[in-house]
């Protein structure tokens, strides 16, 4: 089967291509920057790497039309809520526009076996009970979290007006060993920092009294799998981990990893002006399709740190 994974140069992008290389399937994923292609873990082998920017409609048609892939995952986006309130015109074109690109073109060389959005829990945003249910309404409270739940209702409508199967995956946060720009591996850089300087340190944290639903890559890519081999495009799909962790626990895990003696240091610039106190997914219905999480949030904190003690800061 051949294999389109936009995004493909982002952190799941990578984890995805490996797997469908794995699976014996012919991948041509995407990046936008050449500077996307660099980097430590490197690339998977095996993989057709072409450069899309998804807001260029030609580009996209082009692309589409030159893959005529079987299976297309959708992970390109502009992912960062920072620059998203900092750019909200640039975070529409690409993951709003550009999908409406995206699907465009695939009424035109519809792939026979699919599409899978990776959609977000921040399209949910103020909610009013937890677990989140994929049945509670979108009510997203930043830019990023609009243009998800934009990227989302776009799939239902493609899917029931022109007959193209698309399944959509809400994303609940994804981490593992190279992450960039999570709390978990945020924690595990600076450890590994501190080991280096050989000396007893002081771990510098922001507000460790919050919970968060934290999966492993390793478990989310085998649910994005399953959703789209199984899912029903009328119905979207929580992926996430059906629980929350204490972010105190992460950091107080670490501090026992290290190979130094570490103290946690409360840095008031580290803690956001607004902070959910828990966000956990319900996860019955990818359960239903046969997934349950296998990688402990432990040994993903292990990974993560030997990663970092090994890659160093970059």
């Amino acid at each position: 089967m051949r294999v389109l994974i936009t995004g493909g140069s982002g952190f799941i992008g990578r984890h995805l291509s490996q797997s469908a290389v794995e699976l014996g399937h012919e991948v041509v994923a995407t990046y936008l920057a050449p500077a996307e292609l660099s980097g430590n873990p490197p690339l998977p082998s095996g993989v057709r790497w072409e450069r899309l920017d998804l807001k260029d409609r030609a580009g996209v048609e082009r692309l589409v039309e030159s893959t005529d892939a079987d299976a297309v995952f959708h992970l390109g986006a502009q992912a960062y809520a920072g620059k998203a309130w900092q750019s909200p015109a640039d975070t529409f074109e690409t993951n709003v526009l550009g999908t409406v690109h995206l699907y465009e073109a695939f009424r035109r060389h519809p792939p026979h076996a699919g599409v899978f959005l990776a959609s977000s829990a921040a399209a949910y945003g103020a909610v009013d009970a937890l677990p989140m249910r994929e049945e509670a309404l979108l009510r997203p409270v930043n830019p990023y979290g609009v243009s998800k739940a934009c990227q989302d209702m776009l799939s239902l409508q493609y899917a029931l007006n022109f007959n193209l199967r698309i399944v959509r995956g809400r994303l609940f946060i994804t981490t593992g060993p190279g992450k960039t720009g999570d709390v978990l591996n945020d924690f595990a850089q600076r450890v590994a920092q501190l080991e280096r300087q050989g000396q007893p340190g002081r771990l510098r944290v922001g507000n460790l009294e919050v919970r968060r639903d934290i999966s492993d890559v390793r478990d989310v890519v085998r649910a994005i799998w399953i959703v789209f081999e199984r899912g029903d495009p009328r119905q979207p799909i929580n992926i996430g981990a059906g629980q929350s962790f204490s972010v105190r626990a992460i950091a107080e895990s670490l501090v026992r990893l290290s190979r130094v003696p570490l103290t946690l240091e409360p840095d008031p610039t580290l803690f956001r002006p607004t902070d959910e106190p828990d966000i956990r997914s319900d996860i019955s219905r990818l359960r239903s399709l046969g997934y349950s999480p296998t990688i402990p949030l432990e040994r993903t904190i292990e990974d993560s740190l030997e990663h970092w003690r090994k890659f160093g800061t970059g």
